[in-house]
């Protein structure tokens, strides 16, 4: 049976706190000095505090020595970290997780499929933020948003995102995540980093996205972002997330024949099915694109609704763009034709300096 002595210089079980379990002899518990949290109640006596009735005054002593002698070694372990600790120092290697913290990111890395290696980088992030918040003796609130901010973080720095529907699909119980991850930003001095990920956040989502769907890259990401860029110019859209408008790019490019592209021909994923003149029904290609997106029906059918209400002013918009697109397209291509001329004529000159020295 596990005694107060089992206790000491351990971290709380609950909390996480380092080093701060206090133990009462008399009363046989264990209880945290950061969440006062009791650890254990009932525990056993040690042997220099257990009644013995058979007792001698050499058994106490040596009883004591024995106690003394195990309980200095790590006592002074303590010490000597916590003294050789710095306001900078390192610490996040013994930092340690709510299991709920460490459950949450472990089940969204599972139900997301992405590579576990997601899962330490999500560690490591909760970790620096829960101890510079413990080193200030604040309380880390809504733990399971706090892990979920971390691994949608990790995702992006992996160049996979998983956007906040997504994760909500995953786990129904999240709540604010948003908020969460911008403490975390704030916590740990990432604005920086922030920056870099959401100047990536959009080529990386269309990415996964048709990698999802087994579309031709090169021809499917310049359709979807000219589209984007289109939506960003629709004022009944300006209301609309990021998210949203990349999800409805991409659906209008698979079930639209309303946009009528530069070289326009029949396409073929990586299945080897055709896309371009498929029989299936735009229905069909949300809820295809849903479940493999890990993103609800009913997310996807809305967006769908959003942008068909607003149809005749994204057509309005791209045919604006497109007659700016053609012009430029059409320069390119005169000044490509200028430069082969240019060459054919110094190439002819070229020759006739050598033919006619």
């Amino acid at each position: 049976m596990a005694t107060t002595a089992d206790f000491l210089g351990k971290n709380c079980p609950h909390c996480g706190a380092i080093d701060s379990l206090e133990t009462d002899d008399v009363l046989g518990e264990v209880a945290c000095t950061e969440c006062a949290i009791v650890v254990a109640m009932g525990l056993e006596e040690s042997v220099s505090t257990r009644y013995d009735k058979d007792a001698t005054y050499d058994d106490v002593d040596r009883h004591r020595k024995r106690e003394d002698m195990s309980v200095s070694t790590p006592h002074a372990l303590s010490l000597s970290s916590s003294a050789s600790k710095t306001p900078g120092g390192d610490t996040t290697g013994k930092i340690i997780l709510h299991p709920a913290m460490l459950n949450c990111i472990r089940g969204l890395q599972k139900k997301s499929a992405l590579p576990e290696q997601v899962i330490g980088r999500a560690v490591e992030l909760a970790r620096r933020f829960v101890g510079g918040r413990r080193a200030r003796g604040q309380r880390i609130e809504k733990q399971q948003d706090v892990a979920a901010a971390c691994f949608m973080i990790a995702a992006e720095q992996m160049n996979h995102p998983v956007p906040l529907a997504e994760l909500r699909h995953l786990d129904a119980a999240l709540g604010d995540v948003e908020y969460r991850r911008a403490e975390i930003v704030k916590e740990t001095h990432m604005e920086e980093e922030e920056r870099r990920l959401k100047a990536m956040y959009v080529d990386n989502l269309l990415t996964i996205y048709l990698r999802k769907l087994s579309l031709q890259l090169s021809l499917y990401m310049p359709r979807c972002k000219r589209l984007l860029g289109v939506l960003h110019h629709v004022d009944s859209l300006r209301e609309v997330g990021v998210v949203d408008k990349i999800i409805m790019s991409l659906l209008l490019a698979l079930t639209s024949r309303s946009f009528q592209w530069e070289k326009e021909k029949t396409v073929v994923n990586t299945t080897g099915n055709s896309v371009i003149g498929s029989t299936n029904s735009p229905e069909a290609i949300c809820a295809n694109f849903a479940a493999k997106a890990n993103l609800d029906i009913g997310k996807v059918n809305k967006v769908m609704k959003t942008a068909n209400e607003n149809l005749q002013a994204i057509l309005a918009a791209f045919a604006a763009t497109d007659s700016t697109h053609g012009n430029e397209n059409t320069k390119k291509e005169e000044k490509e034709e200028d430069n082969d001329n240019s060459s054919n004529m110094t190439l002819v000159t070229k020759r006739m300096k050598v033919e006619n020295p």
